[in-house]
């Protein structure tokens, strides 16, 4: 397993919606500091929750596929639907190109930058920017792994905003894994969010994978309580 958290954060964010693992190895598996595996992979992530006793729904999308052998390219859209949102839905999107390196003993770092939109860009600012992320992992052990991302984006006009996205994972073999994720994000404009989520992925023997989750609001009073609901699988399948 990253707007979407728009993902997946006080004084960082935390979104997105995040990678997949297709193969046993979580340090050649997992979407974030690591290259996508051969044949890229993809993540369609729904989300429905309750926000000061009103509904609201969210939609992501992680698409990443690789140019060469250490680069890839990244698409993260997301989107979300909600009455307390004056044209009742926000959406922001991320076209990106990433550069990763493989250390040894299962670490990975990767480099991500591209270009960044966001349909409520705040009254000084133009819908379109730049983002900038680093991505860091590493695999404990043989079946767990530790991804970090920090991410930074810059509206021209100079609106900024931060995000943070910590996954812990587990995958106890070929068919089941589980993911403990906090998201934080925050911005120029004094908007925060920290959030937590747990979730449990299946993978079939076509290599898709069925996701499903809760998530929370650590901070303010609401904790805002969702269920997760995730499609994975590579590209075109």
């Amino acid at each position: 397993m990253v707007g979407a958290e728009a993902q997946a954060g006080s004084a960082f964010a935390g979104l997105r919606y995040l990678g997949a693992l297709f193969a046993f190895a979580p340090s050649s598996a997992f979407a974030g500091a690591w290259i996508a595996p051969e044949g890229g992979q993809e993540i369609i992530t729904n989300v429905a929750g309750q926000r000061a006793e009103q509904s609201y729904f969210e939609s992501a999308g992680y698409w990443e596929a690789p140019l060469a052998r250490d680069w890839s390219v990244v698409v993260a859209p997301w989107v979300e639907q909600s009455y307390e949102i004056e044209a009742g839905w926000r959406g922001e999107a991320t076209l990106g190109v990433k550069h990763a390196w493989s250390g040894e003993g299962g670490g990975a770092l990767a480099l991500q930058a591209g270009a960044f939109w966001s349909s409520e860009p705040g009254l000084s600012c133009s819908e379109g920017g730049v983002e900038g992320r680093v991505l860091a992992g590493r695999s404990l052990g043989e079946h767990a792994f530790l991804n970090v991302e920090a991410a930074g984006r810059v509206l021209q006009g100079g609106c900024s905003a931060r995000k943070l996205e910590l996954t812990l994972g587990y995958r106890a073999n070929d068919e089941w894994m589980f993911m403990s994720q906090v998201f934080s994000e925050g911005s120029d404009r004094g908007d925060a969010s920290v959030k937590a989520q747990l979730t449990l992925v299946h993978f079939g023997e076509n290599g898709r994978g069925l996701q499903l989750g809760l998530r929370g609001r650590l901070d303010g009073e609401d904790a805002e309580p969702a269920l997760v609901l995730g499609f994975w699988g590579r590209p075109g399948e």
